[in-house]
């Protein structure tokens, strides 16, 4: 009997977030203070910098979340991994009071995400440390707090040896910090895990387990109420469950609910529910713990996939770092709504957070807007048998120090959990990834690695299969690489590996007995059984969709990223469908014509041939740009994205041309030697005999004026505002072959940052005031922070006419 189904999983989802009261009639019982602002900051370091009586008066002082890396100057002296930026250690510090009624309560300090080795001091006592720079922690700091008078804690961060990464890391507290004040008897923090064991469509069983810690000093009876409220604030359900708490330890207690006719959490239709655990003593509530859940089934199958909720779907993914370019890896949560909507429109539907955990706001996004997610913990295990350890150069770009945190054994299995404990619960989340490119298929450090994590990580959610990222290799004879690869993945609940496609029609013919996925994928080229790079023209996405069991792919990447360079002034990576201020390249809409079933066209023009792969590298691909001012006379090549069944081109309202889909099997349709008239390009998609969508590009006059394209028009003081800036001729169109230096200001408000995408472009980002357009266009960041009625944006150049955008300030 064939062995179909790998894994079927029917789970539920949440994630704690406690800052929103129960109702908004309601006080919360739980504090949960974001602990962002008056911090004071020096990049130096002295022992003294942790004590309680330091004076700190002269240090600098900031809001969280900060990143210091970014604020510096770019220099071929530093490494190319972290963007030609400097690392370094940086001291923080803030002074902090507490209300007397919280005297006997319980205290933790929580940090989303410190880069890294960070050492923590409260009232200069040394609470904890916490070496890996990505995972979120946190302590209980009840003992060393005072009542009575003034708190100090101290927060040394140490990212001195550079490189340390692959990629550009960022330096400092560069995410959240929140101070929570509980009962000593409470929800533990991330102490909620909740899983449905049945789904159908007149219920859903909720399994709620719930993990009390109890850090009081006399005996307690308490009763653990859960409530559950749909989508619109309607209580839908309730459970209640006695405990004793007699000592001080945790209590783990389980509760069965039951939710009739549930609406189901899918990438289309992301509904959220809302539970609420109340610890109540004597009658009182001493602890509330708010979650957002979402009920959906998962399941893998060996010969068809992956199912959500029933529906057989393939993983349309990209891969994502953490940074956003000039902002660095201080990222307010505005920009990645804007970057997540866009790679939506595109139809990407799913995400792996390469190669760490991520904010855990962002994690929030994507289940309020329906992406899956492929959770992964970290880069690599650890340096040895590496192959770049034999290159002697210390500043050469593959490191010979490694890109393994050296005290990753120590605290791998900590981190581990409090990932899965902080994230298992998101409806997002479908696949957990315990590394990525470690070691061969078939090594046995690859085996007795995923022998190791993986198994730790099913013992605290057996719920998701889990993964590694597998490093393909070198070329070998194609049969014994299907072996290797196949019998490393006997430790994985999948077939996972990064770049290799090209076996997997032959890895389904030996029915392994589970799907397969791509972990990492090229974004245009693909490689073939014997060798890596070929520079086949055809995207690995095709082989999705040749192979049934193959499940879906993440492209390498979705969004360009600071790093991994080895050449200057190139900052970072540049192989993604968006560029690092967020604006879709030309070779996204390829990825719309495959991902999305709604009419659309696309027209490119090569900078060169067609068929010239010279300078696309190996994750690019040929260089094109959506510009129509040229040499006139001049031959250039075209290429069209569609998914319609045939394009028709015109150029100045006369047919040119009628090109089918089905004469292109890689979908990258070529139009060869279109001499260049000034005035209109146009495409139209043809769908049984019918034009129905247009694409057209035209012939830009001079720069005129601008058009400020704003992504809210009221916002609260602190709230982040995104404006796209476009330069403009006369009639309105966009001046795409225009560098304008554009100058910015500002009233009522600050500028973060200014982005125009170019990897090239080594002005400082610290400068906020002026910068250059690329392809007609820029991306300005702003932040709210006055009480004026109105922020005022303004943009010059010279020779263009100015243009202002205000934003109303909410009271």
């Amino acid at each position: 009997m064939k062995n179909k189904t790998l894994i079927q999983i029917v789970v539920i989802a949440f994630f704690s977030w406690n800052l929103i009261g129960q109702n908004s009639n309601e006080i919360q019982i739980r504090k949960k203070e974001n602990f962002n602002k008056n911090w004071k900051f020096k990049l130096d370091d002295k022992g003294t910098y942790s004590a309680f009586e330091f004076d700190d008066t002269n240090w600098r002082e900031l809001s969280l979340p900060h990143d210091w890396s970014v604020e510096a100057e770019f220099s071929e002296n530093n490494s190319g991994r972290n963007a030609w930026l400097p690392g370094g250690i940086g001291w923080y510090r803030k002074s902090f009071s507490l209300a007397e009624i919280d005297k006997n309560k319980h205290i933790e300090i929580q940090f989303d995400g410190v880069y890294r080795h960070s050492q923590i001091w409260v009232n200069g006592e040394h609470v904890g440390i916490q070496y890996d720079g990505y995972t979120s922690f946190y302590f209980d700091i009840t003992p060393f707090v005072h009542f009575d008078k003034e708190n100090v804690i101290a927060v040394k961060v140490d990212n001195s040896v550079q490189p340390n990464c692959r990629w550009y890391s960022g330096s400092g507290i560069y995410r959240n910090v929140w101070l929570t004040v509980t009962n000593p008897l409470h929800v533990k923090n991330w102490g909620t895990y909740i899983t449905t064991p049945q789904v159908l469509k007149e219920k859903a069983v909720v399994n709620i387990k719930s993990t009390i810690e109890n850090f009081r000093k006399l005996p307690s009876n308490a009763t653990i109420n859960t409530e559950i409220f749909n989508s619109e604030g309607k209580k839908i359900t309730s459970n209640s469950t006695e405990i004793k708490a007699d000592l001080l330890k945790d209590y783990e207690i389980n509760q069965v609910l039951e939710i009739s006719f549930p609406k189901l959490w899918s990438v289309a239709t992301p509904t959220l529910y809302t539970a609420i655990t109340k610890v109540v003593v004597n009658g009182k509530v001493v602890d509330d713990y708010k979650s957002t859940f979402g009920i959906r089934t998962i399941k893998f199958d060996a010969e068809k996939g992956f199912f959500l909720n029933g529906e057989n779907m393939k993983m349309k993914g990209v891969c994502l770092h953490h940074d956003a370019g000039v902002l660095g890896a201080a990222v307010p949560i505005e920009v990645w709504q804007r970057r997540l909507k866009t790679l939506k429109e595109m139809g990407c539907n799913a995400i792996r957070t390469a190669h760490n955990p991520t904010a855990p706001e962002f994690m929030d996004l994507c289940d309020e807007m329906g992406f899956l997610v492929m959770d992964e913990f970290v880069d690599k295990w650890t340096n040895h048998g590496d192959s770049y350890m034999k290159k002697k150069d210390p500043n050469n770009f593959f490191n010979p120090q490694g890109f393994a945190d050296p005290y990753f054994e120590m605290e791998w299995k900590n981190n581990y959990s409090e990932t899965v404990k902080r994230d298992r619960n998101h409806p997002s989340v479908v696949i957990w990834s315990v590394g990525n490119e470690n070691h061969s298929p078939g090594t046995v450090q690859q085996i007795v690695g995923l022998k190791k994590y993986t198994s730790f990580v099913r013992s605290l959610d057996p719920t998701r299969p889990v993964i590694s990222g597998m490093e393909r290799g070198k070329d070998a004879n194609p049969n014994e690489k299907v072996s290797n690869i196949i019998e490393s993945c006997s430790y994985m609940d999948l077939v996972a590996m990064n770049y290799g496609e090209q076996w997997c029609k032959a890895i389904g013919e030996r029915k392994p007995g589970k799907p397969y996925v791509s972990t990492e994928s090229y974004v245009y080229f693909n490689s073939s059984p014997e060798k890596r790079f070929p520079n086949i023209e055809r995207s690995p996405w095709l082989d999705v969709l040749d192979n049934e069991h193959n499940m879906g792919l993440f492209l390498w990447a979705g969004i360009d990223y600071l790093g991994e360079s080895n050449n200057f002034p190139r900052l970072g990576t540049d192989c993604a469908l968006m560029d690092m201020a967020g604006f879709r390249k030309e070779r996204s809409y390829l990825y719309e014509a495959f991902w999305r079933d709604k009419p659309m066209v696309r027209i490119a023009v090569y900078e060169g041939g067609a068929d010239d792969f010279s300078t696309s590298g190996r994750w690019g691909t040929p260089p094109t740009n959506e510009n129509w001012n040229l040499e006139r006379g001049k031959p250039y090549d075209l290429v069209t994205y569609t998914n319609c069944e045939s394009v028709n081109l015109y150029l100045n309202g006369k047919k040119i041309g009628n090109k089918k889909l089905t004469d292109f099997s890689n979908f990258i349709m070529k139009w060869r030697k279109i001499k260049f008239q000034p005035g209109t390009l146009k495409a139209k998609g043809v769908i049984a005999g019918k034009e129905v969508c247009e694409f057209e590009l035209k012939t830009a006059g001079k720069p005129h004026h601008f058009d400020l394209k704003i992504d809210k028009t009221e916002a609260s003081p602190e709230e982040v505002v995104l404006i796209e800036v476009f330069v403009k001729d006369r009639k309105g169109t966009t001046v795409a072959d225009s560098s304008l230096l554009l100058n910015l200001s500002v009233e009522g408000g600050e500028i973060l940052g200014l982005s125009n995408g170019d990897m090239k472009d080594t002005t400082s980002f610290s400068n906020k005031t002026s910068r250059k357009t690329v392809k007609g266009r820029l991306l300005v960041i702003a932040k709210v922070n006055s009480m004026l009625n109105v922020s005022k944006i303004t943009v010059n150049s010279v020779g263009v006419k100015p243009a202002a955008v205000n934003i109303k300030v909410k009271k």
